[in-house]
């Protein structure tokens, strides 16, 4: 996700936890190699080889449905993990996993309305920890932008940040939106809140530093508002001192 967080498609698949069936971190590295008729040769076709034996060894297994699902998705076979996200979602429609990969899904083939449909129910589904429904709110960010929703997408984003405030990758991604959206001040208190938790985070502090020599107003009452000035306790009342 330091890539734009794009695609996140890709990226977000490696998140979904190995007990609800995902493929490993390291399929995004890789790319399917021509047809699998012979040994697989790489980690993704080994993925997907192992993901459709658990779905043949037990196909009511909805988290082997999602985790085939996604590793057909990772192998650009959009049509074949479209039927196992279904499958996913069908075998269990109470887990939020299966509506998380449909909404992947969706938005791979350029439903948008749908994309955004099934991870809104995914986000709304209990079942998961926070970790998982800030990757699915990240989702969500991505596929509202890419619907020229953006106001909805900074709203999912900062519902994403709701879910552990301190992802510093989130953090410049936000800023990035709110930068688009004109936002000057909220957009630099993002970058700035990025580099607080990582503070050799060097796209967030170009960024940060970019923006508050384009727009040095918006920079100067973020600084007041980091930085206030002490307060006098005069008569009963606060004021700022001088």
């Amino acid at each position: 996700m330091l890539v734009r967080m794009i695609p996140i498609l890709k990226a977000l698949i490696v998140v979904l936890a190995v007990a609800l069936a995902v493929v490993a971190a390291a399929l995004v590295r890789f790319a399917v190699v021509g047809n699998r008729g012979g040994t697989p040769r790489t980690q993704l076709e080994r993925g997907i080889v192992a993901a459709e034996q658990a779905v043949k060894a037990d196909p009511q297994n909805a988290p082997a449905r999602v985790k085939l699902a996604a590793a057909y998705l990772e192998g650009n076979s959009v049509d074949a993990a479209l039927e196992q996200a279904r499958y996913a979602v069908k075998l269990a429609p109470e887990r939020p996993e299966g509506y998380y990969i449909l909404g992947l899904v969706k938005s791979a083939k350029g439903s948008m309305n749908e994309a955004i449909a099934a991870l809104q129910k995914s986000a709304a589904t209990k079942g998961q920890t926070a970790p998982f429904y800030q990757d699915v709110y990240a989702a969500l960010a991505q596929v509202q932008e890419k619907a020229g929703n953006r106001k909805a997408a900074i709203v999912a984003l900062n519902s994403a940040l709701d879910k552990g405030p301190e992802n510093s990758l989130l953090l410049f991604e936000l800023g990035r939106l709110y930068e688009r959206d004109a936002q000057w001040l909220p957009a630099l208190d993002s970058y700035a809140t990025a580099l607080q938790f990582v503070p050799d985070y060097e796209e967030a502090r170009q960024a940060f530093d970019r923006l508050s020599k384009a727009h040095p107003d918006a920079a100067k009452t973020l600084k007041q508002a980091r930085n206030p000035k002490p307060t006098q306790k005069q008569s009963g009342s606060t004021r700022p001192g001088k």
